[in-house]
């Protein structure tokens, strides 16, 4: 690798050491010892019944959490270790497209950013969508100077990739058609869209058999649409601390500097475009803070060079990196902290495994488990090893929407039903973060069906 050549054998050292203390030890830790959050348990799930679509996510998520548990086995580890490999895949792609001076410049240029950071030690589809984005323009920034087979291919791949990764794909790339239309006057480009539309057909498929499920839940079903001007303000905040916080100050006094080019001008729009895009739909919709993971690499590779040359650069890098650390630090003993009290979303990564999961087999003495939300389903059945079925009675619905395990229970068989309502309940266990887990330890499909005013036949979804 060329640009490792130049570099003297202690500097390589230093920088390993670098990376290995604040980046590898630390992530091991983390992936080995949290237990899975929600989200991931449920794509968990996913990797147990691989198909070329979701109800939620294209397939990508699935197919590395199944790599990973064949490598690794079936816990946490083989769960995430896949997306730490994202991770340091997207690090070195950076690298190549920044080339900074000093490399311990890049490492710590990459710990101060929590949105690149944080996304290596978590099973989501954000680690493989900033991968194939951060792909996608290194290809892009070689076919704006050759117009040649080579690039068209691996440019092809990339964006296909993106697209099996996440929809937000498709933004990043109309994004960068608008910052360049020169590219529409290429026949190659079109050679580019026909090869992806072909390689994305399989989805395209899955999703016309399922009634476009996954365009019909993003654009109707995903929140409760409305105004709140909380939604607004969380959206600012969480983006100006996840990339970077402090850095802000000397994006503001770097942009002027910027070079006048057709790649600038493509980052900016990536950067600008991609913000401003979601700032208008938290007008309407609660938005979750990982969605502009695909952002921050054109936030990143516009910024990275100038920051270098920055005076203050290292100072700013320095605080954002220990604010990071102390949030790792937290993860890392999170599995001592006591299960049975309260620490906000942290409850969502502990007691499961050692507490909720044998509570709820207690309770339910023997019955079949049936529930009623995705998240409490997916998690039960991640640490029990038994895929369980979830009916949404009283929650939005989900991919075991599609899967229908609920058939192969009898109408009259006993099940424990848990579920995140309290209208019905016999037996409350609490999760310290949420709604309690409220259970009804002896009932069935068919008094469920009476009691929700249904059929058997609605609940099992014929």
């Amino acid at each position: 690798m060329e640009i490792f050549a130049s570099k003297k054998r202690s500097e390589l050292v230093k920088n390993f050491a670098i990376l290995l203390i604040l980046y590898f030890i630390p992530q091991v830790l983390i992936m080995n010892g949290v237990e899975l959050s929600y989200d991931e348990a449920y794509y968990w799930m996913y990797s147990k019944f691989l198909d070329w679509g979701y109800y939620d996510h294209p397939p990508i998520v699935a197919i590395s959490i199944w790599f990973g548990t064949l490598i690794f086995g079936d816990n946490e580890f083989g769960v995430r270790s896949i997306f730490m490999l994202y991770q340091m895949g997207t690090f070195y792609l950076l690298m190549k497209l920044i080339r900074p001076k000093k490399l311990v410049y890049m490492v710590c240029l990459f710990l101060a950013m929590p949105l690149l950071n944080l996304n290596g030690f978590v099973a989501i589809p954000d680690g493989p969508i900033m991968f194939f984005t951060t792909l996608f323009f290194y290809y892009i920034k070689r076919y704006l100077g050759e117009d040649n087979w080579q690039s068209s291919l691996f440019l092809t791949l990339a964006i296909t990739l993106m697209f099996y990764s996440k929809y937000h794909g498709l933004l990043i790339v109309l994004l960068t058609t608008i910052a360049n239309p020169e590219f529409l006057k290429r026949k190659s480009f079109w050679v580019i869209v026909s090869g992806v539309i072909v390689l994305f057909m399989p989805h395209v498929y899955w999703q016309y058999k399922h009634n476009f499920v996954s365009f019909e839940f993003h654009l109707f079903k995903r929140v409760e649409k409305h105004f709140d001007i909380l939604n607004i303000f969380n959206y600012i905040l969480s983006q100006i601390v996840l990339m970077g916080s402090l850095l802000w100050v000397l994006y503001y006094k770097l942009y002027p500097k910027l070079e006048k080019s057709k790649w600038n001008r493509i980052l900016v729009f990536n950067t600008v475009g991609f913000l401003a895009f979601i700032f208008l739909m938290s007008f309407n919709k609660q938005i979750e803070a990982n969605w502009t993971g695909s952002c921050a690499i054109a936030f990143m590779l516009l910024f990275g060079s100038e920051i270098e040359k920055t005076k203050k650069a290292y100072l700013y890098l320095s605080l954002n990196i220990i604010l990071l650390m102390m949030v790792k630090i937290t993860l890392i003993i999170l599995p001592s902290l006591d299960s049975g009290e309260k620490y906000g979303r942290l409850n969502e990564l502990i007691g499961w495994k050692g507490k909720l999961v044998p509570a709820i087999y207690n309770v339910c003495k023997g019955k079949k488990i049936v529930g009623d939300n995705y998240q409490i389903t997916a998690k039960l059945s991640f640490y029990s090893k038994y895929m369980f079925p979830a009916l949404h009675l009283d929650s939005r619905e989900s991919q075991y929407s599609i899967l229908n395990l609920e058939k192969e229970i009898r109408p009259d068989e006993p099940i424990c039903y848990l579920t995140s309502s309290k209208k019905h309940h016999d037996y409350i266990l609490d999760t310290y973060y949420k709604d309690p887990i409220y259970i009804m330890s002896n009932t069935s499909l068919q008094a469920l069906a009476e009691l929700y005013g249904t059929s058997y036949e609605e609940i099992i979804r014929n």
